[in-house]
């Protein structure tokens, strides 16, 4: 019996010993971050400050590998179907949680297909007017709203795109009705924006800043509870009474599911170190972006939130796409 016991006892701890130098060993060949995305842009620029400070810290390089298509598909798919040992990460948007709301069969669960890393940082979203509208605040906006149900028009990057759906959360929460614009992209909403073709849209602090500066436009309001680097001196949708305005869009690094937990709270420990450094904080905020570097468990509660809010968005104005 005694015999027996210390045999299983030796078992157990050579097993415990080869795991661990198993993940003692990791990594030992570059890591892949997957970015659904083309190169260029805020999400690109960002994946890049990551992947090179978090190669520093885990002594091995990160290569960024941009899978644009399918609106980000192609990327999510090559993570989905990647070995779960740590190697490939995803560096993706919001659209991970909100593509499987709008499309019929996009081909993965965001929850069972993958495990949460961190929330790398947040895109603070700016309601941005024409200054030809003659408003400047967002009480003058909903006031001119009521006035005229369905007569101010609003632009976004198409059916289902974040502007559209920020847009019919706010037309709910301030009881207004806007007569909806659909652009292919932010650029083109943008311009007709400052051309006065459209009244308002939702676009990326990054993207409208530089024609906020030149007095083409007006940025009134910011999604989230804290202001944007970019923006500063424009006040929340919750500083003005909009709590259901507080869902910002986010960058979340997730892995393949069944990735070792150990290996998954390196790569989060890494990304949090990163974010937060002093320099590379400066780098990230010059991008218009929040730096956060959450914990995996905090991502996984944001994908639950934003189902949540948007699954009812969408369903409530039954918005499908094909």
């Amino acid at each position: 019996m005694h015999t027996t016991r210390r045999a299983l006892l030796a078992l157990a701890t050579g097993l415990a010993c080869t795991g661990a130098l198993a993940q003692g060993a990791w990594p030992d060949k570059p890591i892949r971050l997957v970015v659904p995305y083309a190169a260029g842009g805020a999400t690109d620029g960002f994946a890049r400050i990551v992947a090179e400070g978090v190669g520093k810290r885990l002594g091995q390089s990160v290569v960024v590998d941009n899978r644009p298509g399918a609106n980000g598909g192609l990327g999510l798919t090559a993570v989905q179907r990647a070995p779960a040992d740590g190697y490939t990460v995803l560096f993706t948007l919001t659209s991970i949680v909100q593509n499987p709301l709008l499309y019929a069969n996009v081909g993965y669960d965001p929850f069972k297909d993958f495990a949460p890393v961190s929330e790398a940082g947040r895109l603070p979203i700016v309601f941005t007017v024409s200054t030809k509208l003659g408003v400047d605040s967002l009480a003058g906006f909903v006031d001119k709203a009521r006035a005229a149900p369905g007569k101010l028009s609003y632009g976004s990057f198409g059916a289902g795109s974040s502007a559209h759906l920020y847009m019919e959360l706010l037309q709910d929460a301030a009881g207004i009705q806007l007569l909806h614009v659909p652009y292919k992209g932010e650029a083109p909403a943008i311009t007709e924006l400052l051309g006065g073709s459209v009244d308002a849209v939702f676009v990326s602090a990054r993207g409208v800043s530089p024609h906020v500066a030149a007095g083409k436009a007006r940025s009134i309001a910011v999604v989230g509870t804290a202001r944007a680097p970019l923006a500063a001196d424009v006040p929340t949708f919750r500083e003005q009474g909009y709590q259901a305005m507080d869902l910002v869009g986010w960058f979340g690094m997730l892995v393949p599911a069944g990735t070792p937990a150990p290996i998954v709270q390196r790569i989060s420990d890494a990304v949090a170190e990163v974010v937060k450094d002093p320099a590379q904080k400066q780098r990230i905020e010059a991008l218009g972006v929040i730096p956060v570097g959450s914990t995996p468990e905090q991502l996984t509660q944001t994908m639950r939130a934003d189902q949540a809010v948007w699954g009812r968005v969408i369903k409530d104005k039954n918005i499908r796409l094909e």
